[in-house]
């Protein structure tokens, strides 16, 4: 029974550990949405985003009208002016007024319209600013991440070029001692060999700077620094290798939030343009006001001070106004300010041509880049097991002393820049797959648009 116990135990513990080790592992969509969560500048973006929306409710709510109330109570000592009748006293006198009024704005040259809609359009830029900033975000932390990846696979890559030196310096100390190599070849292999540990100490360092710059990108905690642990994974590729470009751009930039913020500011600076053309036109507005007071002063015949219910139903008045507001001359200032809106409103129009433009070639040159990637992986892939072939015959070689331990080094390192430059064309064409299928609206790290 005992014995049972502590299988028991032995298996929780080891499920345990399993568990911690599979928490520290982070794919790419775990750190992509950790970032989107946490990342300050996306905070930033949310917080304008609702500021803009408390803009355009204030922009409809401006149509109503707008009611202020006010009361005082005044209290004179010794010489002053009763506020009932004018006249010099010299007595305490107090006095009590009330007042409610009303201002309502009837035509204002459609500023308050045109208002509205320009918040709105604000609204909507600062909308897909934070979709904008979202999706950069997303794109910058899959950079990062496969940095991360690619450094990983440069340590395994000088790791194993160390150890493969390791083998032929003992190889080469063995055929030393039998007199079947020179002294020479130690020398150089011993030399390889040191330089190749280096290697591998820079290689981790520049590891462990990449992660470094995925964790400040994601904003993730100190605590969590040391733990984190890069699981990769092969993409989901819904591209195919034909990219039919000018269809593809169609669709897109109905839908890229580059183009939307330049779209929706256009527009905003339309309706600026709306707003101060509006100022040429008159101006009129509605008043009422209420009004009424309790003085201490004002008596009856008899001499006794009115009653505060009686006196503010006596000196209740009431007002009903309009008044109109024409503009004839500001100094050219509304002339001016009409001229500068409209080269705003031209200025926005160039930008949201050249975010289409710059839309288009990126989305040529990434189509055109992921078929040179993809063929690129493949002959590179291709490239690795001739030169893999060609290391094992230069190894044979080398041991029956045809060849010396300098050409053995070049074919060897040979062989480690064909593997790193078909990891990096790997990585590349997987991030520019992702690219290619975020134009068809695919977000791979949360689904589709």
């Amino acid at each position: 029974m005992k014995l049972i116990r502590i299988y028991l135990l032995l298996a929780g513990l080891v499920f345990l550990i399993g568990n911690v080790n599979a928490q520290d592992k982070w794919s790419l969509n775990e750190c992509i949405n950790y970032a989107l969560e946490h990342n300050l500048d996306q905070h930033l973006l949310s917080l304008s985003e609702k500021s803009a929306k408390i803009d355009a409710s204030q922009a409809k709510l401006n149509f109503l009208p707008s009611i202020s109330a006010s009361s005082s109570a005044d209290l004179s000592f010794g010489r002053s002016v009763d506020p009932n009748t004018n006249d010099v006293v010299n007595t305490e006198v107090f006095s009590n007024s009330h007042s409610l009024s009303s201002s309502l704005t009837l035509f204002r040259g459609f500023i308050q319209k045109n208002q509205i809609a320009y918040s709105q359009f604000k609204h909507k830029a600062a909308q897909w600013r934070t979709v904008y900033h979202e999706d950069d975000l997303a794109f910058s932390i899959l950079t990062a991440y496969y940095d991360v990846v690619y450094f990983r696979g440069m340590v395994e890559i000088a790791r194993e070029q160390m150890d493969l030196s390791e083998q032929i310096l003992k190889k080469t100390e063995t055929y030393i001692e039998t007199g079947l190599k020179a002294q020479t070849d130690l020398a150089e292999m011993q030399s390889t060999y040191e330089k190749e540990k280096l290697n591998l100490i820079q290689s981790e360092n520049t590891k462990e700077e990449a992660k470094l710059r995925l964790r400040q990108q994601m904003n993730l905690p100190v605590g969590e620094l040391n733990s984190m642990q890069i699981g990769i994974e092969e993409p989901v590729v819904a591209s195919d290798l034909s990219v039919a470009a000018d269809s593809l751009y169609a669709s897109f930039v109905e839908l890229s939030p580059y183009v939307k913020i330049a779209e929706a500011e256009w527009h905003a600076t339309e309706k600026g343009l709306d707003m101060v053309r509006g100022q040429f036109l008159p101006s009129i507005y509605f008043n009422a006001s209420v009004n009424s007071g309790y003085y201490e002063t004002n008596r009856d015949a008899e001499g006794n001070t009115i009653s505060y219910a009686d006196q503010f139903d006596n000196n209740m008045s009431q007002y009903l106004g309009a008044s109109i507001s024409i503009p004839i001359f500001q100094k050219n200032q509304i002339r001016n300010e009409y001229r500068q809106a409209k080269l705003a409103e031209e200025q926005a129009r160039i930008q949201l041509d050249s975010y289409r433009q710059t839309v288009y070639y990126e989305l040529l040159n990434n189509a055109r880049d992921l078929k040179a990637l993809f063929r690129e992986y493949i002959q590179t892939g291709k490239q690795v097991e001739a030169d893999e072939q060609a290391y094992h015959v230069a190894q044979r070689k080398y041991e029956e002393g045809i060849i010396d331990v300098i050409e053995l080094q070049t074919v060897k390192n040979r062989l480690a820049e064909a593997k790193s430059q078909n990891l990096r064309a790997q990585l590349q064409w997987r991030i520019k797959v992702r690219i290619v299928d975020f134009y068809k609206g695919i977000r791979f790290w949360e689904g589709s648009f």
